[in-house]
């Protein structure tokens, strides 16, 4: 079962959410993934999980809001089981 690490990044002025984002990420394991409650798509992380190897997925989120998931190609699989993607 994939591990799930959450990020209210909703409230935060830039660059908060893309620094607190990339910490987590540098620290992401294989089975675990990082949901990113944000209030716009945060376009320059996805540059940076490029880099890393890291998948995501942007889903429309209600009012306004978007959850970005990030994630390790490899969990696609498991992510989709769980209902996660």
């Amino acid at each position: 079962m994939p591990v799930e690490i959450t990020l209210d990044a909703s409230a935060m002025e830039p660059p908060e959410p893309f620094d607190r984002a990339t910490e987590i990420l540098r620290q992401l394991a294989p089975g675990h993934y990082l949901r990113m409650l944000h209030r716009r798509v945060p376009h320059p992380l996805f540059d940076f999980c490029r880099e890393m190897s890291l998948s995501h997925c942007v889903i429309g989120g209600e009012a306004s809001a978007y959850e970005i998931i990030i994630y390790y190609p490899a969990d696609e699989p498991a992510l989709r089981q769980e209902g996660v993607l």
